[in-house]
């Protein structure tokens, strides 16, 4: 009976925890945001999140958007990848975080519309 007790307990916390950490991630990335309209009527996004991650989405909602890496070091405060499966980018915290935090502390952009997601699944919908 206390074991369950206490499973609970640190479940809750842990949950409250990721809750709290994932917000850290998300906040900066919509922070960092830059969108603008360029000379040909196209939506590019800049995307400068902490002191190690630059990238950059050019052609926003079309089907030949591009993707550029500027910066992204996992071993800086954050770094990024594409998901192959949703295809939206996913923006981590890197080696200058605590390994609690590099696991639930995630935000998605998708390069369908420029925005900042907290799931990838929100992301993959958008």
């Amino acid at each position: 009976m206390r074991l369950t007790i206490l499973f609970f307990v640190l479940l809750g916390y842990c949950q409250m925890v990721s809750a709290q950490e994932a917000r850290q991630t998300y906040d900066a990335t919509v922070s960092g945001m830059n969108c603008q309209q360029n000379s040909l009527g196209d939506m590019e996004c800049n995307y400068h999140i902490g002191r190690s991650l630059h990238f950059a989405i050019a052609g926003v909602g079309h089907k030949d958007a591009s993707i550029y890496f500027y910066e992204a070091s996992i071993k800086g405060d954050y770094f990024a990848l594409v998901g192959v499966g949703h295809g939206c980018v996913v923006v981590k915290p890197g080696m200058a975080f605590p390994a609690t935090q590099r696991v639930f502390d995630l935000a998605f952009v998708s390069p369908k519309n420029g925005r900042v997601y907290r799931t990838w699944e929100a992301c993959a919908d958008g």
